[in-house]
C-alpha cells in the first residue's frame, strides 16, 4: 500500500501540471486535456483518502463521477 503523504503528493503535481496547461495554453483542446489532469487529480485525492480511511465512499464516488 503507498503511503498517504505520497499519494497526495502525486495528486498536488497533477493538479499543477493541470493548471499550467490551462493557464499557459490557447489552443482549446490542450486546455480541455488539462482540465481533465485536474479532474484526474481530484479522483486521485477521493481514492486516497478512501483508502486511508478504509471507507469505499470515496471508490465508489470516483466510479461514478
Amino acid at each position: 500500500m503507498i503511503p498517504l503523504p505520497y499519494e497526495l503528493l502525486l495528486s498536488a503535481m497533477l493538479f499543477c501540471i493541470g493548471f499550467y496547461g490551462v493557464l499557459a495554453r490557447r489552443n482549446g483542446i490542450i486546455v480541455l486535456m488539462s482540465i481533465e489532469i485536474i479532474l484526474n487529480a481530484s479522483i486521485l485525492n477521493f481514492v486516497a483518502f478512501s483508502s486511508y480511511n478504509h471507507d469505499a465512499s470515496g471508490q465508489v464516488f470516483a466510479l461514478l463521477g
